[in-house]
């Protein structure tokens, strides 16, 4: 260190340095280290090259950064992060280094900021010298650094609450004032020339004595009064008075100050602001004529104002507003409670609610509400009222005013109104009477009922777009056009035509109106199409005859050759769906011999088992005693699995299978012909193949007795099973039987399972669908729903016959019942030949059939279409040639 601070010749400066010797550099250098140790002061010490050489350990609490960070360092490091006091950039000729450097003159107080290790700013004041070696050259340059970062932050905060403080009285438009009370010394600040027209250096003059005596001589001594009463009360000063401007023209001022007190209560200063009020006050004089015509005018309309203190919960009522209710303003003192008694009861939470939006919403400031009041004539009147909130400045409700208004009398007409208009609503929209209205200039429609809508066929989106030639034949046109140039009041018999294009027959009558404001064309249509049909039917009636007797003709033949289904026959006469049974008899009869026949096979093979069984039974009780254990068991093995089902071999399989069996025999030690026997025996008892297990029981002396014990065993239970089969097949025939032909003539709905309702009809066509029809069903897990099960049956038995007819009962029957959401779809899909696409839009029309004469009504589907509309569903049709769906969709609630 001593050889470093060893001074020489200041050529630079033009001075000189003492040259010390050896002990007492030694001594210095001691002296110096010793002082720096423990100087509070941050020393640094760098080369030319600005290389930190020494840094005393007050560096690292003086800069915040460690002492080996800041000796690894150079003087313009980055990790300095060197800006500016006021955050710029530290240009490098302000930079103390740089200087000391190029002058080689020492440096005081130059300022910048720096970043502590912890990212802090820290402010610093540097004084640095430069060091020069025996020959004049610059060594080193010391710098001691000083921690001004409190200093400079004060600094800036009261530079900034100053330049707020300026900038607020500047913007303020008031005019500031600081008054040495004991000097009479003023200073004036803010909105001088605009408030005063003295600019600011002109008004600097103005003493207290000058400024009272520009206050106008009629408000100077209140003025003066209440200063003196708030001086000697120690409160806050509020003044308002007229004052004189440098054009000699009284302004008016609201101002507001207070003093400060030294410890013996004395006033030594005076701070205050003068605030130009003049707009204000005029506004409010304005204003108060304003309302005094306001409340003229409001009298004359019959309006009333009031107001609510939300505070003080005081309400006001003008004298008009006291006559909307009913009670003279003299003897009636209203309040929030007496308020809340005089609304009536069923619209207090609208006029609540709609209060407490506005109290809450701070959006908001105004409402308006129609209501009914309690009148002291005891009757309802209606009012409107309108509500404007005033707020303080932090959003507190202060005060609700507004003004009512008597509307009962228009609130009883828009009831009149309203309720003729629902009456004519009623009429128009439930008529089922065609309803059209047209716009008589634009000739567009403005509107229709629903029976319109049906009966023309169009939708609602439809509507708008009509026009009056869409809807009527050109002859007819012409005609209703005349009818409206005349005048005329008759009905007309015309030609409509349908969305779909067919034509219609048709009454109509064509009134001029105003509706909705509008001059209008109304047309009421009435559709004669139902009394044409009468006249076609008087026509069939012929035809129906001839039909009823070929109909009375089958009836006779079938009584006599069904004579246990007469009753039966009697009943279901009496509608079309028994009809249809009528049909399907000789193919039950066939569905109930071939069980008959069954069951009388199986009781002559009883017969005979009888007859054998005794014997054999005997034999077998002898041998199953005499034979081995292992024997006997492998017996009641055998025995016990004759529960399960029965074989019954194709010729293939049957040989097949005894060929198996030989196998298996041979392969166990069997000579050829025992054990062909045996293999033929055991796949004529029908159970199974050959189990290894059983291979010692063949080898039994009493083998034979077993077999035909066994044989005899198992004929009993084929013979069992075949009746039972039997049995149930007639009775399943029997049930469905029961069920087609079960009439409810209550007109009730009942539970019942749309998948049980087909299953019937399926059964009773069994005989057609096993000639050559390929039948596939595809259920869904569908609970039952509330129908009418005897109009369904009729659905399926029409549809599903038809669809026989259709492929003359050869090709594929595909019936889905299929779960969606609201309803259940069911549907019937054939491989028939298709229905034409031009007659498709007709085969639901009573009447219309593509059958020979004599073989259909033209009524089936007719029927089936009113029964599933009688349900709430509807029935749609898709065909092609090879495929043809109906869909039925029905509701799953009533």
């Amino acid at each position: 260190m001593d050889s470093k601070f060893s001074s020489g010749e200041d050529k630079k400066g033009g001075g000189s340095v003492p040259y010390l010797s050896p002990d007492e550099k030694f001594v210095e250098a001691e002296l110096l280290k010793t002082i720096l140790n423990v100087s509070s002061t941050a020393m640094m010490v760098l080369n030319p090259l600005g290389q930190v050489l020494y840094a005393n350990p007050a560096s690292e609490s003086v800069l915040g950064i460690k002492l080996n960070d800041i000796l690894s360092r150079t003087y313009d490091a980055p990790e300095w992060k060197n800006t500016s006091l006021d955050g710029g950039p530290w240009r490098e000729e302000n930079q103390p280094f740089n200087i000391i450097l190029n002058t080689k003159k020492s440096v005081t107080d130059i300022r910048h900021a720096i970043e502590d290790s912890s990212g802090n700013k820290k402010y610093l004041s540097i004084n640095g010298s430069p060091v020069f070696g025996q020959l004049g050259e610059l060594s080193y340059l010391v710098f001691l650094i000083t921690d001004i970062t409190e200093n400079v932050i004060k600094q800036k905060a009261l530079e900034y609450n100053e330049i707020k403080y300026r900038t607020i009285t500047e913007l303020s438009l008031s005019m500031v004032y600081d008054l040495d009370i004991r000097t009479g010394e003023n200073y004036w600040g803010g909105a001088i020339q605009e408030i005063t027209g003295y600019t600011p250096n002109e008004y600097q003059k103005f003493g207290y004595e000058e400024w009272s005596n520009a206050i106008h001589p009629d408000d100077r001594g209140a003025t003066l009064q209440s200063f003196e009463d708030a001086h000697l009360n120690h409160k806050k000063f509020n003044a308002e008075y007229r004052y004189k401007t440098k054009s000699g023209v009284y302004i008016y001022i609201e101002d507001n100050g207070i003093f400060l007190y030294n410890d013996q209560g004395e006033a030594y200063r005076m701070f205050g602001a003068m605030i130009n009020r003049t707009k204000q006050m005029e506004a409010s004089l304005a204003l108060r004529e304003s309302e005094s015509r306001l409340v003229m005018a409001l009298d004359a309309a019959k309006m009333g104002i009031w107001s609510w203190d939300i505070e003080s919960r005081t309400i006001f009522w003008s004298p008009q507003t006291y006559s909307i209710y009913g009670y003279p303003g003299e003897n009636f003192d209203v309040t929030e409670e007496k308020f809340t008694e005089l609304t009536y009861r069923e619209d207090w939470a609208l006029l609540s609610n709609e209060t407490n939006l506005l109290m809450n919403d701070l959006n908001r400031s105004e409402y308006r509400i129609q209501n009914r009041i309690n009148h002291s004539d005891g009757k309802l009147h209606w009012i409107e009222a309108r509500g404007k909130l005033t707020r303080t400045k932090d959003g507190k409700p202060l005060v609700l005013m507004g003004t009512v208004l008597d509307i009962t009398e228009i609130k009883l007409s828009e009831e009149a109104l309203r309720k003729s208009d629902e009456r004519f609503e009623a009429f128009y929209q439930f008529s089922t009477e065609a309803f059209l209205i047209f716009d008589e200039n634009g000739l567009t429609v403005k509107d229709s009922n629903f029976a319109f809508q049906k009966l023309f066929g169009y939708e609602l989106a439809d509507i708008p777009r009509l026009k009056i030639r869409n809807l009527l034949t050109a002859e007819t046109l012409r005609k209703i056009r005349k009818s409206i140039r005349a005048n005329a009041n008759d009905s007309l018999e015309i030609v409509c035509k349908k969305k779909n294009g067919d034509l219609f027959p048709a009454l109509v009558s064509v009134k001029r109106f105003l509706y909705k404001d509008t001059n209008s064309i109304g047309y009421s249509i009435f559709d004669l199409t139902p009394l044409k049909e009468v006249e076609k039917l008087r026509l069939i009636n012929s035809e129906i005859r001839d039909k009823n007797k070929v109909i009375e003709k089958q009836k006779l033949e079938l009584e006599v050759a069904f004579e246990n289904l007469k009753r039966t026959q009697e009943q279901l006469i009496q509608s079309e769906k028994l009809a249809a049974l009528g049909q399907l008899i000789a193919g039950i009869a066939h569905e109930i011999n071939n069980p008959i026949g069954a069951v009388k096979a199986s009781n002559q093979n009883m017969l005979d088992w009888q007859k054998r069984y005794g014997l054999a039974s005997q034999l077998f009780r002898e041998a199953i005693l005499t034979v081995p254990v292992s024997e006997q068991k492998i017996v009641k093995t055998i025995l016990a699995n004759l529960d399960q089902p029965i074989e019954f071999y194709t010729g293939k399989e049957e040989r097949l299978r005894k060929k198996r069996n030989k196998e298996v025999f041979l392969s166990h030690g069997f000579d050829v012909g025992p054990a062909e026997e045996f293999a033929e025996a055991w796949v004529e008892l029908g159970i199974g193949e050959i189990d290894f297990n059983y291979l010692p029981l063949f080898q039994s002396h009493y083998i034979k007795v077993f077999l035909d014990y066994l044989a005899l065993e198992i004929q009993f239970r084929r013979n069992t099973r075949s009746i039972q089969l039997a049995v149930d097949r007639i009775s399943k025939i029997m049930y469905a039987l029961k069920n087609f032909s079960r009439f409810d003539a209550t007109g009730k709905k009942n539970k019942a399972s749309i998948q049980e309702t087909i299953e019937t009809v399926l059964t009773i066509y069994q005989n057609q669908l096993k000639r050559g029809i390929n039948l596939v069903k595809d259920y869904d897990e569908v609970a039952p729903i509330e129908c009418y099960p005897d109009d369904l049956l009729h659905v399926w038995t029409n549809l599903i016959y038809n669809s026989l007819q259709a492929m003359s009962f050869v090709g594929d029957l595909e019936i889905a019942v299929k779960d969606k959401g609201e309803d259940i779809l069911v549907s019937l899909k054939d491989s028939g030949p298709g229905i034409p696409k031009e007659i498709q839009s007709k085969i639901f029309e009573p009447f219309f059939t593509t059958k020979a004469p004599g073989e259909g009504s033209g009524l089936g589907l007719d029927i089936v279409n009113k029964i599933v509309k009688r349900h709430g569903g509807r029935i749609e049709l898709t065909s092609v040639p090879g495929e043809t769906i109906f869909y039925i969709y029905l509701p799953k609630q009533s």
